[in-house]
């Protein structure tokens, strides 16, 4: 479409899809721009008539680009507010120059105000109000004073007192905390066990260094031991966990019970306190490398019970001098946290606290774990020898906290907890020595005769069995025996 007479036309270049530049050159005055708000492509013609003030400043923020609008639109934005608020400033002024319409309406809006001294009375009224609020709050948590009272208990009651009695005692100490969120964390998953046991050695009038033994021994945890290792929270080894009448077989290993374990090694260590009058270094030393090896070697140093005054007399072994230097830096953590820059877990409630509590035979475990919640897991893991298990197959003791009888009563009728026992193959192999999977007798012939392509492993896994147990079901066979056809074997 034609223009006008006096117009110049010019080309427009896009420089991006979004930003384009206008080259337009005016002929005349008043000139103004048609369709800037239309797409333009590259090569396009745009018409420029007379442009006025107006049109000129718009054309330079268009191709200035989004940026400076943008700046620019900040500042005008700016501008209003502060003019707006300008006027908001000046309005109460203003307002307060206005006269009063009436002196009726100003004796009427008197009652309406509030006296000037009716908000600081309230104001004190509310204080006055909460302070005893936020003390009984105060006074409600029993948690930290009990806590200090806990550990300030455990402390009051060591032996060992001196810190400083060997640099390997502050060594130990410092290894120990090196971390100290991940102290506090582990300290607190013990705190039960923990608990537990100083209260079962406080009855015995034994020292709160006895309740630091499974922390240097396995750090309270379950440890699965063997014919010659040994196990349990305390380490026991298998003859003298039998000569405490502990049964230490395949099928049952006691050492892992926490209940039947603790009892046994208090009565070790008062056996130990009595042999050796009473002398504590002594009786550790003997729990750690045998009471008849400590007996000898005093007897060859010519010393009596009381008379070591340090460790390195006795001439033992490294293993057992670190053993009793972990015990008394212990003690010092737990008697002075400041000093070693860690924090000592909150306390157990007194609900909290574990007892040992007699299970009824057919109770399902399930229902346990309902009624310890997120403490279920670290309570399977200490109980091995329940939690294998779906049911309980006769009456057994367990930790369990006070007032698990009225907490598992909560839970009304168990029956939806019940479940089938598992099947031989899917029993665990973690509930002894050695133990081997629950095998039914009548699956299991009591002899088999080998046929052809039958090894030991085959036969093993055939009856769910392992290689050990028919080695000792059959006294003539080792594990490097070839088998011969028609050879017969006795399973049990």
């Amino acid at each position: 479409m034609p223009g006008n007479p006096g117009e110049t036309r010019r080309t427009l270049r896009l420089r991006s899809s979004n930003e384009m530049s206008l080259y337009c050159w005016k002929s005349h005055k008043n000139h103004r721009v048609k369709n800037l708000n239309e797409p333009i492509l590259k090569k396009s013609r745009c018409r420029c008539y007379g442009v006025n003030p107006i049109s000129i400043a718009y054309l330079a923020l268009f191709v200035v680009g989004s940026r400076v609008r943008k700046l620019c639109f900040q500042l005008v934005g700016f501008a209003l507010a502060l003019l707006l608020g300008g006027c908001a400033a000046v309005a109460p002024t203003t307002d307060a120059k206005l006269p009063s319409t009436t002196k009726a309406s100003t004796t009427t809006n008197k009652p309406d105000r509030p006296e000037p001294t009716e908000p600081a009375t309230v104001s004190t009224a509310v204080d006055t109000v909460a302070e005893p609020q936020t003390e009984e709050a105060d006074a409600k948590p029993f948690d930290a004073p009990r806590a200090q009272d806990f550990w300030l208990e455990v402390a009051e009651a060591r032996r060992f007192t001196d810190c400083d009695y060997d640099p390997a005692i502050g060594a130990w100490a410092k290894r120990l905390t090196a971390h100290p969120d991940t102290f506090t964390t582990e300290l607190a998953r013990i705190q039960p066990f923990l608990d537990y046991v100083w209260r079962q050695a406080r009855e015995l009038d034994l020292p709160s260094e006895v309740a630091f033994l499974p922390l240097v021994e396995s750090n309270y945890r379950q440890v699965y031991g063997s014919y010659g290792s040994p196990g349990g929270w305390w380490q026991l080894m298998p003859l003298t966990a039998k000569h405490y009448s502990l049964s230490v077989s395949r099928e049952r290993d006691e050492r892992i019970d926490p209940i039947k374990s603790t009892r046994v090694a208090l009565q070790l260590i008062q056996d130990n306190l009595e042999r050796f009058e009473h002398d504590l270094m002594l009786a550790i030393f003997a729990y750690n490398a045998g009471g008849l090896r400590v007996q000898r070697l005093l007897e060859a140093k010519s010393k009596l019970p009381g008379e070591i005054e340090h460790v390195s007399e006795l001439g033992l072994s490294s293993t057992t001098e670190n053993h009793l230097h972990r015990l008394i830096a212990w003690g010092c953590v737990l008697a002075e946290p400041d000093r070693y820059g860690v924090q000592l877990p909150l306390p157990l409630r007194e609900d909290e606290r574990l007892t040992a509590q007699k299970l009824k035979a057919g109770m399902p475990l399930d229902a346990v774990a309902a009624v310890l919640g997120t403490r279920s897991g670290e309570w399977r893991k200490q109980h091995p020898l329940l939690s294998k298990k779906m049911h309980v197959n006769a009456a057994a003791e367990a930790l369990l906290p006070k007032q698990f009888d009225l907490q598992l009563l909560a839970l009304g009728d168990l029956s939806r907890f019940h479940q089938p026992e598992p099947k031989p193959h899917q029993a665990s192999r973690k509930t002894g020595i050695f133990a081997s999977r629950i095998v039914n007798s009548r699956q299991t012939p009591s002899r088999f005769t080998v046929r052809n392509g039958d090894n030991l492993w085959t036969i093993a896994r055939r009856f769910n069995m392992r290689v050990a147990e028919i080695l000792a079901l059959n006294p003539g066979i080792k594990r490097n025996t070839v088998l011969k056809l028609g050879q017969v074997l006795r399973l049990h």
